[in-house]
């Protein structure tokens, strides 16, 4: 176990990492492999400063429901590298969740006992449930590193990072200050502030006695001013929403009991609001998949760096969606029907080889034709366009009619998730994985335009990999088409837009799919706060940046209405060193995470899968301990070239 106390430790370099949830805890597992070979002579210390309990960190803490969970399958969870992991340091130990439920789980005592037990590699844990796996990982790494080093938590908030020739001081909220000689900052999600548009709409609802609940994690938004039987209009189909969908239906004490004719019914407490949910493709995120998947992968054939090249040259920059574009709805649909054509020959008219050849060659239009030929089932044929947007084009005479529409739209996806004759949908998945790592490659490379590292990258890439790729988990849908047969979720349709009536004191929502309008006096933006570092809650890094002591990444594009485009993140260097104005790198504070511009890799990742996430910990851990013994009670510059 780590200690508490802030009792100075031994002389030695020091380490103060702000945020213990998984990114920090997977560098710090990094820094237990690598120790043997690079750990100095002297006794390394570690701080570990978080307002919550080390291990998950707020966004997995275990102060929060049982009802809401990850959205991954127990079997596709591990925050402990394995053989298939490219990196050079070692495999120490390789612990996923499914074997730490097996070996540990199923004999906790009390209710996380109680659902380790009823979990298969096939079932989706709680977040308290991975709270208890990374802590349990946090004990094992901190117990591992004891030869070479001490390891301290803190509970509270660091507001400041002052760093100098001599070290860096980390100031915490209570007034207690750290020196260490490296800093890396590993805070995971970024507290973020409210919009200019939410503001105004905020300020616009209030003067309306109306109500309204800006972007913002579900499990930390007060959902209590929503009363029971009250319409509200939701913005946002995603897993934001199906939390709040959770929260405010079983979480005021509804249930869901399976009866007679098999199908799922929900039985309200009456204490539900009423909501109405719309978004731009009008449906829910698609279902993660309900069955394990062999495979083997499909491997990249259209969207490799080599590939990328080959088509565009090594300099030119890349517009994400329309260079990029076309190259991964052809790499989806190739794993897509390399995967069919092997698990399911019965199902096509062609050899293998013949499509393969024919594709390859194909044009979009000519490989429909070709698929249409192959493929006699229209539902074993791949359309992106379609999976996309399944409500395009469609118009409904009335709300009753939509309503159906969406939920025959959910009834298919959840029986064809749960049914591993569709293995190509695993194909699929695997293959957007696997085209993530190469758009990460190229914004790392520099190659993306401006538009698209700033625009495109969140508002089109991550949404379409988030829809078809991080979807909720099939209970969940099956929980929301419940609520829409029991008349406590209703759809709104696709490109749904929502404005305040001030004349008349209501919102107003319509959409693209129906005719008519719906209002309501409370609008909740059920979507997660996009990455801004200039309107984070975030006192340190507010704090950097009012100085100077870090920047933004921002983009030069003369097309662009004011010369540039703002990213949002925090700007690092290729050894994730924080830039500051000046654009020179800090010696010693670094920072990792999806709110920076470093790479975009998720806290966990899936078993056997050579994770970017575990690679990319191994250098940093790597780099971290070759510097320690230049910068350890040495003085370096502040600013490096």
């Amino acid at each position: 176990m780590p200690r508490t106390s802030p009792t100075p430790l031994r002389p030695g370099p020091v380490l103060c990492v702000v945020g213990a949830g998984p990114t920090a805890v997977g560098v710090l597992e990094r820094l237990a492999a690598n120790a043997a070979e690079l750990a100095g002579a002297d006794r390394l210390t570690v701080h570990l400063v978080d307002p919550h309990p080390p291990g998950g960190g707020r966004v997995w803490r275990a102060a929060q429901p049982a009802l809401l969970w990850a959205n991954s399958l127990v079997a596709d969870v591990t925050l402990l590298p394995d053989a298939s992991v490219a990196a050079e340091g070692p495999v120490v130990a390789d612990t996923t969740l499914a074997q730490w439920i097996e070996q540990v789980g199923r004999a906790l005592p009390g209710a996380l006992g109680e659902e380790a037990r009823r979990l298969t590699p096939t079932s989706f844990p709680s977040r308290p449930m991975i709270n208890a796996y990374l802590s349990w990982v946090l004990d094992g790494v901190v117990d591992r590193l004891e030869p070479w080093a001490d390891v301290v938590c803190h509970t509270g908030r660091a507001v400041d990072v002052r760093s100098g020739p001599d070290g860096a001081d980390v100031v915490l909220a209570d007034g207690t200050v750290l020196a260490a000689d490296v800093v890396l900052l590993a805070q995971g999600h970024l507290e973020a502030g409210p919009t200019a548009q939410e503001r105004a709409l905020a300020a616009a609802a209030a003067e309306h006695g109306l109500t309204y609940l800006p972007t913002g994690y579900t499990a930390d938004v007060d959902l209590e001013s929503l009363a029971p039987g009250e319409d509200v209009l939701v913005r946002g189909a995603g897993l934001a929403f199906v939390d709040l969908a959770v929260l405010l239906t079983a979480g005021r004490g509804g249930r869901f009991e399976r009866r007679g004719d098999g199908r799922l019914h929900y039985v309200p407490s009456g204490r539900e609001p009423v909501l109405h949910v719309g978004s731009r493709r009008g449906v829910p995120y698609r279902a993660k998949l309900g069955y394990t998947w062999a495979g083997p992968p499909v491997p990249l054939r259209f969207l490799t760096p080599a590939a990328v090249e080959e088509a565009f040259g090594p300099t030119r920059l890349l517009d994400l969606r329309a260079d990029l574009g076309p190259l991964l709805a052809r790499e989806l649909a190739w794993a897509h029907y390399a995967e069919l054509f092997r698990a399911a020959p019965e199902r096509t008219r062609l050899p293998w080889s013949e499509f393969a050849e024919r594709f390859a060659a194909a044009d979009p239009a000519q490989a429909r034709e070709l698929a249409a030929a192959a493929v006699p089932d229209p539902a074993d044929r791949f359309d992106l366009d379609a999976l996309d947007r399944p409500l395009a084009g469609c118009r409904f005479p009335d709300p009753g009619q939509l309503q159906e529409a969406v939920r025959e739209h959910v009834r298919a996806d959840l029986a064809r998730s749960a049914d591993s004759r569709h293995s190509s949908d695993a194909a699929v998945f695997v293959a957007l994985l696997q085209s993530f790592g190469t758009v990460g490659a190229l914004l790392a490379a520099g190659r993306l335009t401006p538009e698209s590292e700033s625009e495109q990258l969140t508002g089109w890439f991550m949404n379409l990999f988030s829809y078809l790729a991080s979807g909720p988990p099939g209970p969940r849908l099956e929980e929301l088409l419940a609520l829409s047969e029991a008349g406590v979720l209703r759809f709104l349709g696709a490109d749904s837009q929502v404005v305040l009536d001030e004349r008349a004191g209501v919102f107003r929502a319509r959409s693209a799919s129906c005719r008519g309008e719906t209002t309501a006096r409370a609008l909740v933006d059920a979507r997660l706060p996009a990455a801004d570092v200039a309107a984070t809650r975030d006192p340190l890094v507010s704090a950097l940046l009012r100085r100077g002591d870090a920047r933004e990444r921002v983009l030069a594009d003369p097309s662009a209405p004011a010369g540039a485009r703002r990213t949002g993140r925090l700007e690092v260097d290729a050894e994730l060193r924080v830039l500051r104005a000046s654009g020179l790198p800090d010696a010693r504070v670094l920072a990792h995470g999806a709110w920076t511009s470093g790479p975009q890799v998720a806290g966990f990742a899936r078993p056997r899968t050579n994770a970017p996430f575990f690679r990319i910990n191994d250098a940093l851990a790597r780099r971290l301990w070759r510097r320690f013994p230049a910068v350890a009670g040495r003085p370096v510059a502040a600013e490096v070239a």
